[in-house]
């Protein structure tokens, strides 16, 4: 499946099947949204993501 150039919001992402859903997108090309309540977690996602997928394009947002 082919989702470059677009966007996927994906809730509760900083670990967990969160996590491997956001990856999952990240792989097939949408830009990839994390969203959780701490931003240090979300960070640490995020740099996992960039790892396993360098040309992903990855934002967090910390929310509750």
């Amino acid at each position: 499946m082919d989702l470059t150039g677009r966007n996927a919001v994906v809730t509760g992402s900083s670990q967990g099947i969160g996590l491997a859903v956001a990856s999952g997108l990240a792989g097939a090309g949408a830009r990839v949204v994390l969203t959780g309540r701490g931003q240090e977690r979300l960070d640490g996602a995020a740099g996992e993501l960039r790892g396993s997928h360098p040309d992903a394009d990855v934002l967090t947002v910390a929310c509750d």
